[in-house]
């Protein structure tokens, strides 16, 4: 069987951001084929746009399909493994990073918890967690425990009673992008190949 992963920035992010191209060549060198796409509009990310842009790019999933999300990249790959449980179809593994699980809105008013109206639509429109676990395969969350963009306890707690994934708590390592200076992520890796 063919192993492909699928790597997914997140939101102002980019292919060679961060740990992104060290996982890439850690994962080729172990025989995966891996995409590391640039995802359409990463300033304005729309859902609709980023959810079909990962479709084009996986094509027909299969047990050897691995896809890797950070952040609203995360939350792109949770969005698009609902649409694969609504049609019966799985990935074998889902690895994310930095993100939050989407299964209720943010409470309050959104304007006033979330400071980038881009991201508004991301926080406030929910999906379904029994079409998301049915497609997600093996699973692993790897949040940090000083993450400046979303609280370690309300990540965790969402995956918890949402997403039945192994959660990995990585220790200062901010949002695990550009601004954290992490070039390398071994739990990333691990989950991937474990």
């Amino acid at each position: 069987m063919k192993r492909r992963v699928f790597i997914i920035h997140g939101y102002q992010g980019y292919p060679e951001e961060g740990w992104f191209p060290w996982l890439k060549r850690e994962l080729e060198r172990a025989g995966y084929d891996v995409a590391l796409p640039r995802m359409p509009n990463p300033d304005h990310p729309v859902i609709a746009e980023w959810i079909g842009f990962i479709s084009g790019l996986v094509g027909e999933p299969d047990p050897g399909t691995v896809l890797v999300g950070h952040s609203i990249g995360g939350q792109a790959v949770v969005r698009f493994l609902e649409g694969l449980g609504e049609n019966g179809k799985a990935v074998g593994t889902t690895v994310l990073v930095a993100t939050n699980f989407p299964a209720r809105p943010v409470p309050g008013s959104p304007e006033k918890r979330i400071d980038d109206e881009v991201l508004i639509p991301w926080f406030t429109t929910g999906v379904d967690p029994a079409m998301v676990r049915k497609a997600s395969g093996k699973s692993t969350v790897i949040l940090s425990d000083d993450d400046p963009y979303m609280s370690l306890e309300e990540a965790k707690s969402g995956f918890e009673a949402d997403f039945p994934a192994r959660i990995i708590i990585e220790h200062g390592k901010g949002h695990m992008n550009d601004e954290s200076g992490i070039t390398e992520l071994p739990s990333a890796l691990q989950a991937v190949t474990g």
